[in-house]
């Protein structure tokens, strides 16, 4: 099971709730968002619209603003992104990791070096996650170097990493 972004935060949620060994088998985690980091300069007002959107079912529609400053998306996924649920992963060692700790599959981990939403440290942040892990030893930890939160200009790298690591395990 993979996701990117809000989608691995979203793997750690579902793992953390599901400990079927055989299905998934292993994880992905790439660019797990860092929800506290990203929701710093959203609005109280901003949050309010989102939740009366929500509330009287209007999810579906877009937003009228740019969710964190760039974000072009409707009410449901700004939704997901401010919803406590979802913050599982962070850079203080000492944050609520109680999702992770649960999980018992083991898996991989990518970030990019240049990842500018780990508050400045995407090796820290990674190994971070990791050591909060049951399966820490187990786990692959992969760092592409010299790009960003989706792996610009890397794109044939990062598949063709994810190729490799999921053939190894089928070793």
């Amino acid at each position: 099971m993979a996701g990117h972004s809000l989608g691995a935060n979203k793997v750690i949620y579902y793992l953390s709730r599901h400990h079927d060994e055989n299905r998934p088998e292993h994880f992905f985690f790439l660019s797990p968002a860092n929800l506290t980091y990203m929701m710093k300069n959203v609005t109280e007002d901003e949050k309010e619209i989102v939740r009366r959107m929500v509330r009287y079912g209007q999810g579906d529609k877009m937003l009228p603003f740019y969710f964190m400053g760039w974000v072009e998306c409707t009410a449901n996924t700004a939704y997901d992104w401010l919803s406590d649920t979802l913050n599982n992963v962070h850079t203080e060692v000492d944050g609520d990791f109680s999702q992770v700790e649960s999980i018992t599959h083991n898996g991989a981990m990518v970030i990019g070096t240049y990842d500018n939403f780990t508050c400045g440290d995407p090796a820290k942040f990674l190994k971070n996650i990791n050591a909060h892990m049951k399966t820490a030893a187990e786990n692959k930890l992969i760092f592409i170097e010299k790009t960003g939160h989706t792996y610009q200009q890397k794109h044939q790298e990062i598949a063709d990493i994810i190729l490799q690591t999921v053939q190894d395990w089928t070793k």
